[in-house]
């Protein structure tokens, strides 16, 4: 993992009035683009890495992505305020957003990521409210650190992980509602499998997201969260969770024949770091409180290395298909 991106100072005055770090930094589309590469390359590794399998094309329009979503998640875990500054933080990112999207993604946004994040939506014809649903998730975890069941941590997913999915699928011509349900699985099972691999990290956050029935139903208290205990209760509550990440990437498979043979690579090697890391937490017996569940560097090159065979083949398929076009 990178060190964090130094974003600068948010301000928030005593009358309400915001402005965030990085507004007015860069006006011109080419500067704006080049400060969301740079927030990439200085980011987390899993994703540096899945860059080097992605189109030049579409590159840039990858890290655009990645930079808003960055921006975002550092705005609702990191900006060095209470909850409800964050909030107004979060809730002028998504004015600015909103700037940026008048007039079909033609009107004028402050903030370069936004400028950036504008040209991709309007060159790829992605709607606005893929970008909304995620400043919503970020809203969230500002106001809500507990679920009471599986319809609320999924609906929690709905709006931090399938958006990206969404993202992703319309960066590649996609444009299907099909589609965007199968890539649901795979979003919300790496969320799911993030959550399980930072359940102590996020308790540090008074945040915790297996759901409360479901405690409830395996005999595992709050009280023995809060206090990392890691008993048979625990272990068959957790490995519960896993298995239901794992029935998710396998039902987000189905969607891999359907889409640009490239763009499937890229949800192949996102599926096997999930479940790399659900096979790390299956190991570890079920106790992520004392230990981060990793992937090993072993595992990790295994991992490129195959991806790296797969992305050749599938560059090969894809130009074949636009031979045939032409």
């Amino acid at each position: 993992m990178g060190e964090k991106f130094n974003w600068g100072e948010h301000q928030i005055s005593p009358d309400g009035n915001v402005e965030l770090a990085g507004y007015n930094l860069y006006r011109e589309l080419a500067e704006a683009q080049s400060y969301c590469t740079l927030i990439a390359k200085s980011h987390y590794e899993n994703f540096v890495i899945s860059n080097w399998f992605t189109p030049k094309e579409i590159k840039q329009h990858i890290e655009n992505i990645y930079a808003f979503c960055r921006y975002g998640d550092d705005l609702g875990d990191d900006a060095p305020f209470p909850p409800s500054q964050r909030l107004q933080l979060l809730e002028e990112w998504q004015d600015d957003l909103q700037r940026a999207a008048e007039n079909n993604w033609t009107g004028l946004a402050k903030h370069p990521i936004h400028i950036a994040i504008q040209h991709t939506a309007k060159e790829k014809n992605i709607p606005v409210e893929p970008f909304i649903k995620l400043i919503q998730a970020f809203k969230m975890d500002q106001t809500t650190n507990r679920c009471n069941d599986w319809a609320d941590l999924k609906q929690y997913c709905v709006h931090s992980a399938d958006p990206v999915g969404h993202m992703f699928l319309y960066v590649y011509g996609h444009d299907d509602e099909e589609m965007r349900g199968l890539a649901d699985n795979t979003c919300t099972a790496l969320q799911l499998a993030n959550h399980w691999q930072d359940i102590s990290r996020d308790l540090e956050q008074d945040r915790i997201y297996i759901p409360l029935d479901e405690m409830e139903q395996f005999g595992y208290t709050i009280e023995m969260y809060e206090q990392r205990v890691v008993n048979e209760q625990w272990r068959k509550l957790l490995s519960f969770q896993v298995e239901r990440a794992q029935s998710l990437f396998d039902e987000g498979r189905k969607l891999w024949p359907q889409i640009d043979p490239r763009l499937a690579v890229d949800l192949q090697m996102f599926t096997k770091g999930g479940e790399s890391i659900l096979k790390s937490i299956r190991r570890q017996k079920f106790d992520t409180f004392k230990k981060r569940p990793r992937v090993s560097k072993l595992s990790q090159l295994q991992m490129i290395f195959s991806t790296w065979r797969k992305w050749r083949r599938a560059e090969k398929k894809y130009k074949r298909s636009q031979q045939k076009l032409t």
